[in-house]
């Protein structure tokens, strides 16, 4: 396993993160790719200046970019196409999450069709490597569609959002196991901020533990799966999370 680090940035139009704090803050945290968001409308000027920071520290950037409604239509294709436009990045990452849509429950098997048809729509109008967010438990409770969306990028991001070692292997094991099967490697996705959620806050953030916790259990992922070739590393959710995250 190469020990790579992702982190998202996600940049608000308006209130956009200073490029030298975004830049300082990735070198930090030892960042060898950002996924940056992108606005619907395409880079901004805050866009160019924040990719230039982060590229002047040699970290590559990927456009990121995603809504629960972009399992239908073409608006991701739409998107992508404004996005990579000027040349600005190296990849292209989607963060679509249709199982967090109110009419998820009943359309579960419809609207994983629809994202599995977004990335291939994605992936066939660039020739930048397409990465996607998923969602572990999805290769469980879906494994067929969850192999199918899979299939469709070039790599997955498994969001295991536990801030224990033992729990981000146990909760990302079959969708690990699955993605050895499909031959795609994959990062491990971990939460630095606090989130809303109906399980306790402090079991899927590092957001109450610090940075000392978050590299000794980074640290026994990477130790775990250090024999595991399709394991490119680990993703941190995300630059604001990474911001106040205490000692």
């Amino acid at each position: 396993m190469t020990v790579a680090r992702g982190m998202w940035v996600w940049v608000r139009e308006d209130a956009p993160p200073d490029p030298a704090e975004v830049a300082a803050i990735a070198e930090r945290e030892r960042v060898a790719e950002a996924f940056v968001s992108v606005p619907w409308s395409g880079p901004s000027a805050d866009t160019h200046r924040i990719v230039a920071a982060l590229r002047g520290r040699g970290v590559r950037v990927s456009a990121l970019g995603g809504d629960p409604a972009w399992t239908t239509g073409g608006d991701a294709v739409a998107w992508m196409q404004r996005a990579t436009a000027a040349f600005l990045f190296e990849g292209v990452h989607l963060d679509i999450e249709p199982w967090g849509r109110r009419d998820w429950t009943g359309r579960e098997a419809e609207l994983l069709r629809g994202l599995e048809r977004t990335v291939r729509d994605v992936a066939a109008r660039t020739s930048l490597p397409v990465d996607v967010d998923l969602v572990p438990w999805l290769a469980e409770a879906h494994p067929r569609q969850f192999a199918d969306i899979a299939e469709r990028a070039d790599a997955v991001t498994l969001m295991a959002y536990r801030d224990r070692a033992a729990d981000v292997l146990a909760t990302s094991a079959a969708a690990r196991s699955a993605l050895g099967r499909l031959g795609r490697s994959y990062r491990i996705g971990v939460e630095t901020g606090p989130i809303a959620e109906p399980e306790p806050t402090a079991r899927q953030t590092f957001a109450d533990d610090g940075r000392a916790v978050l590299e000794r259990e980074l640290a026994e992922v990477a130790a775990a799966l250090a024999a595991d070739a399709r394991c490119t590393g680990v993703a941190l959710h995300d630059l604001a999370g990474c911001r106040l995250l205490g000692p």
